[in-house]
């Protein structure tokens, strides 16, 4: 079986994530076969954010003169909020250096991003439909080529707050987004975090993918969304039963913003 992990953080996204040199050392350690880069650029923080992925091309190339034979390196972005300001994401994903751009929705316009909200007191239906809401003008929008961690949110309420969520309520809205997402020929991810942080699901969850392959999609990556060294690659064969339950034979990793299937 072979592994390829396409969510990974470097050092660019967060003081104190590990350097992509380190990160590629990790991955060899776990017998990746190749690893996507994608550091996240967010676009409610402006121009500023390109500076970015200059410095992780300086990086990535210098990691791929290192590994070259041992691991596939692609140098990819998360886009965060892209729907924010379409013509700064533009600017991101028209760089001709990217291989791969997952798109994400990690706040609401005007709202703080989801890990700081108290779900205690948030009115939960009108979060989430907000969430949808934005994710649908994410998705029609493209400059993307994956959707990132669909339902971000649950990763950061607690067990009783999921319990009072009734997400068959906002199905026919997803279903809507996921065929869109089909039809543009763009894919989902599957992030493992919830499996590593001990929440007991992919995000998305497995009834989702089985959404999106009845869909008509066919574009599925895998990815642990590691902010630190020993989160790469973890419980990705958590994301593999997940596409094979799904329906799912094969997966993708993307070079040159394109995608390359490999078997499952």
């Amino acid at each position: 079986m072979t592994y390829y992990d396409s969510h990974v953080h470097s050092k660019h996204s967060k003081d104190g994530v590990p350097s992509v040199d380190v990160i590629c050392e990790r991955a060899v350690l776990m017998g990746l076969n190749g690893i996507a880069i994608t550091d996240h650029v967010d676009i409610d923080l402006g121009e500023s954010e390109l500076e970015v992925l200059r410095k992780l091309n300086d990086d990535v190339s210098a990691a791929r003169e290192k590994y070259g034979g041992r691991l596939e390196i692609a140098m990819g972005v998360e886009l965060g909020e892209g729907n924010h300001d379409p013509s700064l994401a533009e600017k991101v994903v028209s760089l001709g250096s990217l291989d791969f751009v997952i798109g994400s929705l990690h706040r609401q316009r005007e709202r703080k991003d989801y890990y700081y909200l108290d779900y205690e007191r948030e009115d939960l239906d009108d979060l989430m439909r907000g969430y949808y809401r934005e994710l649908r003008e994410m998705v029609r929008g493209g400059r993307f080529d994956v959707v990132g961690h669909i339902n971000y949110q649950a990763r950061y309420m607690n067990a009783a707050t999921r319990a009072k969520l009734d997400l068959s309520l906002y199905y026919n809205v997803l279903r809507e987004i996921l065929e869109d997402t089909a039809r543009a020929g763009k894919g989902i991810e599957i992030n493992t975090s919830g499996l590593w942080r001990g929440l007991g699901f992919t995000l998305p969850t497995l009834e989702v993918v089985r959404m999106f392959r009845d869909a008509g999609g066919e574009i599925v990556t895998t990815g642990s969304d590691a902010h630190r060294a020993e989160h790469v690659g973890l419980k990705l064969d958590g994301a593999v039963e997940c596409l094979r339950a799904a329906g799912f034979r094969r997966y993708a990793f993307f070079k040159e913003r394109e995608p390359f299937f490999h078997d499952v």
